[in-house]
């Protein structure tokens, strides 16, 4: 199953509650893209709105997108078309985003909705191939308060270069943006289904095992647990 075993994967999570730019750490800004605000209006399946970042000049793209059917309790899946605004600095862009809502924990402690999701740039622009189509980063955005359930409403948004370099040797504090920064390795050694493996990082680790979901997109559920007469014995995410 090569889209998800058999490889090690640069994992980094993230400080949600994290929502401001001026702490970041100079590290830090070497993968992230692009800061922004994600507005969005629901109405059925449809998505409409903005995504707006600072200037000078300010800049931004609109946006159009679909509410994806999902099996069961999954969180809701969307696409979304951004493209620039005519006689403005975006004229001619055109950005696809591809995305999930994050699963709402139960019991979960300084929990907000997150959208993560992949985006690529489907036409070149600028006009002098610096900003080449075909281009493809990785996306969370941040839901802001009220901090209510579903799509709709403005999310602070940020694309990152898909760098798989570390950029903390150690752990970082808690303070930062990027929470913890490993190495993830996964197998699928029982059937289609099962998966195994550890996440690893400077001073510690977890073991890993859970399951594979087939639907429209592969997905996975991950339980990740300490090891006995360790630092992290005792520990238990999902």
């Amino acid at each position: 199953m090569p889209e998800i075993s058999g490889t090690s994967w640069t994992f980094r999570s993230f400080n949600p509650p994290y929502a401001t730019g001026d702490q970041t750490p100079e590290e830090e800004w070497g993968l992230i893209r692009a800061e922004a605000v994600f507005n969005l209006q629901v109405t059925g399946t449809t998505l409409a709105g903005t995504i707006e970042w600072p200037g000078p000049p300010p800049g931004g793209l609109d946006l159009t997108g679909t509410i994806l059917p999902v099996a069961g309790d999954e969180p809701p899946h969307f696409t979304i078309a951004g493209t620039g605004r005519p006689g403005s600095d975006t004229a001619g862009w055109d950005y696809r985003y591809y995305g999930h809502v994050t699963r709402d924990w139960p019991n979960g402690i300084d929990q907000r909705p997150c959208l993560v999701g992949s985006v690529i740039r489907a036409k070149t622009h600028n006009g002098r191939g610096e900003s080449p189509a075909g281009s493809v980063y990785s996306f969370i955005a941040v839901k802001q308060p009220p901090l209510t359930s579903g799509l709709a409403g403005s999310w602070t948004y940020r694309s990152f270069e898909n760098k798989p370099e570390p950029v903390y040797r150690t752990p970082p504090q808690q303070a930062h943006l990027i929470w913890l920064e490993a190495v993830c390795k996964l197998e699928t050694p029982t059937s289609p289904t099962g998966l195994e493996g550890t996440l690893e990082w400077s001073g510690g680790g977890l073991d890993l095992k859970g399951t594979v979901l087939w639907g429209e997109r592969v997905s996975f559920n991950l339980e990740g647990t300490g090891r006995p007469g360790t630092d992290t014995a005792g520990w238990d995410y999902r």
